[in-house]
């Protein structure tokens, strides 16, 4: 049983996922909710959740943030193309985030990493740690550092795929931009990945938070749906919410690929959402 009133801190409590994280905690009557963000949200931020402005380079304000706190989840994260902002957020900030959780003795730390970590596939039905993590990215790269460190300090470690839903700024308006680009699926939209709702995803991660023994210390887990999803029913969903044009015609994957190179799409974006990215599911998401 949860314990009463644990006190959580979210720290990127103004971002995509953090945000509906800090949101599922404050609807929750067991939680006394913390975001630590960079700066004070415009909007006067989500209610019952009371916000520190702080950096995770800055040592100082992490040890303000975590003082009194039984539970931190880490949903920081820079998923761009520089590699100093990569090695200064996914690797040195979430250093001194364990480094701090560790010092003062949190009952809990949970991290937001990524299955990008694992590279370019194809992946069908992959348990945790089933394949070498050979990241392509410098952002995946420098999430894979971020991950050690975590785990160094006894934290859990959770490896989405890819994440939808109200915020999403980079999966799904990516999917449409590349097939949009190409104007084709590819072998009709046939391949399969594993995906969530982010708000799925934050309820799975405060039932983990407030259920600490359901992993042991530097445990790694992957939260999706339970079964992953086509690009073509992906690209459907797409439709009916949005009216956005699913194309009518379709190219086999090597005249894509070659098609993309023209285009300038790069070939690890063709990669994946023309190779199976699945992956096997560590909760009972439903």
């Amino acid at each position: 049983m949860p314990r009463t009133r644990l006190t959580t801190l979210v720290l990127g409590a103004s971002g995509f996922i953090g945000s509906a994280v800090a949101r599922q905690l404050a609807s929750s009557d067991h939680n006394r909710a913390i975001g630590f963000v960079r700066s004070n949200p415009a909007n006067g931020g989500i209610d019952g959740v009371r916000y520190v402005v702080g950096d995770a380079s800055d040592l100082s304000t992490l040890y303000r943030a975590m003082s009194d706190v039984d539970t931190v989840i880490c949903c920081v994260s820079y998923v761009g193309d520089d590699g100093q902002r990569c090695t200064e957020v996914n690797d040195r900030g979430i250093r001194n985030v364990a480094s701090v959780a560790s010092d003062i003795g949190v009952d809990r730390l949970i991290h937001v990493s990524t299955a990008s970590v694992y590279g370019t596939g194809p992946f069908r039905d992959l348990p945790v740690d089933g394949a070498p993590l050979k990241p392509h990215s410098l952002a995946s790269c420098s999430r894979v550092a971020g991950e050690r460190h975590i785990r160094g300090a006894g934290g859990l470690v959770i490896r989405p795929h890819l994440v939808y839903g109200p915020g999403d700024r980079w999966f799904m308006p990516g999917l449409t931009s590349i097939v949009g680009k190409l104007g084709a699926l590819i072998d009709e939209g046939s391949a399969l990945l594993s995906t969530i709702h982010v708000d799925r995803l934050a309820y799975e991660i405060v039932a983990l938070a407030q259920t600490p023994e359901v992993a042991s210390p530097g445990t790694v887990m992957h939260l999706n749906e339970p079964e992953p999803t086509s690009v073509h029913d992906l690209l459907t969903r797409e439709h009916r919410q949005t009216g956005w044009p699913v194309p009518g015609r379709s190219l086999d994957r090597s005249t894509a690929v070659a098609r993309a190179q023209q285009l300038g799409i790069s070939r690890r974006h063709i990669d994946m959402i023309s190779l199976d990215h699945w992956f096997r599911n560590d909760r009972g998401v439903h």
